[in-house]
């Protein structure tokens, strides 16, 4: 009787301690979920993050710039917006109901702003950075002390360096114009419409070839929404159409840059560089890394940087500057720039002959 008293009661004391582990291991699995609970338990502050769409390469590098720039500072994920504002508004619901200290946001829908802004306010006056979207509306920016802005250099949005580019290309290479009219045939590849950067782009190249004095032949312009197979598909049709009568094309960003030599290659351009039997010079944005061996290869003319990695630093000390109650530029070589409420990092030309300046910008 004995004995059986003893083994009931050494069961129940199993049973017991095995439900008190499950339920410490439900809350370990609670904390890395939730974050507040992270937050309590080591300290570490909370930089709730997203872009507005992972199908937009450069979103991706300034995503994984915040992430690079957060360690030791914050704890943080990047979110997806997958271009749809209704999901990113969650997603940042989710981002303060955690304990988020901050907000760092690509914007689906500049409109959004507002709305955005508000949720930060409810949520007990949070810090709220918008990057690469900037929100141009000034009564918004100034609707709230603790929101701003990391941007590269607005107006233009680079578009002027890579019309240069052309430009420059076009003098050192007479065999550019083809078919010796005197005019550069063009194809563009603009950005989603919605964009706060598409039409700026689109108006600053024209403006710029026509001021450096270079005549110039729209033979089709439309979005390729900054995506590689949707350029691709652009492309394809329009290659199809102008083939070797086309002497440029210009692309709002890097990706859309790669769609359209996708395609062109595909149609026998390109391939082998400058030496290709039949080439057309291609120019982007963005300087990604993977447009950067098409540059060393020839088989892209040039593109821009937009510097991801200095853009997710300034975003992530902007941010622990905010949070800890200090001047939201305080250690930063930058000046705001005041009714936008911004700081903007500075494009730069990118050309076979500076890569190594912008490979890097994609290390460490």
């Amino acid at each position: 009787m004995k004995k059986r008293l003893v083994s009931i009661l050494l069961s129940a004391s199993l049973i017991a301690t095995a439900f008190t582990g499950c339920s410490g291991g439900s809350d370990a699995s609670s904390t890395a979920a939730s974050g507040t609970a992270s937050k309590a338990s080591t300290g570490t502050k909370i930089l709730g993050a997203g872009i507005y769409s992972a199908s937009d390469n450069f979103n991706s590098y300034l995503g994984k710039a915040i992430t690079n720039a957060s360690k030791g500072i914050f704890q943080t994920n990047i979110e997806d917006g997958q271009n749809d504002q209704s999901t990113q508004n969650n997603q940042v619901d989710t981002m303060l109901a955690k304990g988020a200290s901050a907000i760092a946001l690509s914007v689906v829908d500049v409109t959004a702003a507002p709305t955005l802004i508000q949720k930060c306010k409810d949520a007990g006056n949070v810090p709220i950075i918008f990057f690469n979207k900037e929100i141009t509306d000034k009564s918004v920016l100034a609707s709230y002390d603790k929101v701003y802005q990391v941007t590269s250099t607005g107006g233009d949005y680079g578009a002027n360096i890579e019309a240069q580019e052309i430009v420059d290309y076009w003098k050192a290479n007479p065999s550019m114009d083809k078919n010796h009219d005197g005019k550069l045939q063009i194809i563009d590849l603009m950005g989603d419409p919605g964009h706060t950067a598409t039409k700026p782009r689109a108006d600053a190249w024209k403006d710029t070839l026509t001021k450096a004095g270079v005549k110039y032949e729209l033979l089709a312009e439309d979005t390729g929404m900054w995506v590689t197979a949707t350029a691709k598909d652009k492309m394809d049709a329009w290659i199809s159409k102008y083939g070797d009568s086309v002497e440029c094309i210009v692309c709002a960003n890097d990706a859309m840059a790669l769609g359209a030599l996708s395609s062109v290659e595909a149609a026998g351009f390109n391939a082998q560089g400058t030496k290709s039997s039949k080439y057309v010079p291609i120019f982007g944005i963005d300087a990604l890394p993977e447009i950067l061996s098409k540059i060393q290869s020839g088989e892209i003319a040039g593109s821009v940087l937009q510097d991801s990695k200095t853009q997710g630093q300034v975003i992530a000390k902007m941010a622990e500057n905010l949070v800890n109650g200090k001047n939201a530029t305080d250690g930063l070589n930058y000046t705001l720039e005041a009714g936008a409420k911004a700081i903007r990092v500075p494009y730069k030309a990118v050309t076979l002959k500076n890569l190594d300046e912008a490979k890097a910008a994609y290390t460490g």
